[in-house]
């Protein structure tokens, strides 16, 4: 009885399930060697653009970098269907009813696609980066990652937002990073209608000159009355400071500083007054006399 050899010429032939799975590993490694030469090119196209002081954004080229790495393994996989006979049959079919085919793919892959072309959208046109602060749906966070797919937004909470691009491209944001930082801050806050309105900017603005989370270089705070109210009057502190986490810390700080100095000088922060009076407590309804209604 004689033993069997395994034929090592199977492992070369495409048409053989060995020489198929064979060729399927060398195309990966081949497809993964050139998306990592490749990111490496990029890359150290990115870094001498830097030193050469030009504008390098990291949104665009992470963005690229995805792009590209999809971009490499879908012709690897077309690659490796035009090798293999039996996939070839049905590549060249697909080819034949290429309409039909775009149509059905189409349909089947209308959000992923359009997903796509919105980030694609993102990172030409950059209305926001990573990194930028933004708010969005009453959501304040930070521009964590851009994908094909999606954008992963990190909230003050640290939690993550996960918005497809489709809709984040058509959504209204407010963006506190692009093009200046700067931010005016506004805190408002009341008091009696007895207190001294000069007395109470003296203090208030010199509390505002002590924040320590404001910007020194621009002009010095002011305030301004903004209302008359039922039971205060109204005001208005303004104050530069150099970014919106700033703007948070400033407004506790003004707050919190300035109700102490307050309550040092006497300055009352009204709030409103109520007079309960019962029923039984409220006197008769007069009546006419008999002789008196006509």
């Amino acid at each position: 009885m004689g033993e069997s050899v395994f034929d090592f010429g199977k492992l070369l032939d495409p048409g053989t399930f060995y020489g198929a799975f064979v060729l399927a590993l060398f195309v990966l490694i081949l497809a993964s060697i050139a998306a990592g030469v490749t990111t490496r090119i990029i890359r150290r196209s990115s870094w001498v653009m830097g030193k050469l002081e030009r504008r390098v954004d990291k949104t665009v080229i992470r963005y690229i970098l995805r792009f590209k790495n999809l971009a490499i393994y879908l012709v690897a996989a077309v690659v490796y269907g035009s090798l293999v006979p039996s996939l070839r049959a049905l590549l060249g079919t697909m080819m034949a009813g290429a309409g039909i085919t775009a149509i059905v793919v189409g349909f089947a892959a209308k959000s992923t696609l359009a997903n796509l072309i919105s980030g694609l959208s993102l990172a030409i046109y950059r209305p926001f980066r990573i990194g930028d602060k933004i708010s969005l749906e009453g959501e304040y966070g930070t521009i964590e990652d851009i994908t094909l797919r999606h954008t992963i937004v990190r909230t003050w909470e640290n939690k993550r937002l996960i918005i497809p691009n489709e809709k984040l491209d058509s959504m209204s944001i407010i963006n506190y990073s692009i093009i200046d930082k700067k931010i005016l801050c506004r805190v408002e806050m009341g008091v009696s209608y007895d207190t001294d309105i000069d007395l109470v900017r003296k203090l208030v603005l010199e509390e505002a000159g002590k924040c320590p989370f404001r910007d020194e270089s621009a002009d010095e705070p002011w305030m301004r009355v903004i209302s008359h109210g039922d039971f205060s009057i109204g005001f208005r502190v303004y104050l530069w400071v150099p970014d919106i986490d700033s703007s948070w810390s400033t407004r506790f700080w003004i707050l919190e500083n300035v109700k102490k100095r307050f309550d040092r000088e006497g300055i009352e922060i009204p709030f409103p007054y109520r007079t309960v009076v019962y029923k039984k407590d409220l006197p008769e309804a007069k009546r006419l006399e008999p002789d008196q209604e006509e």
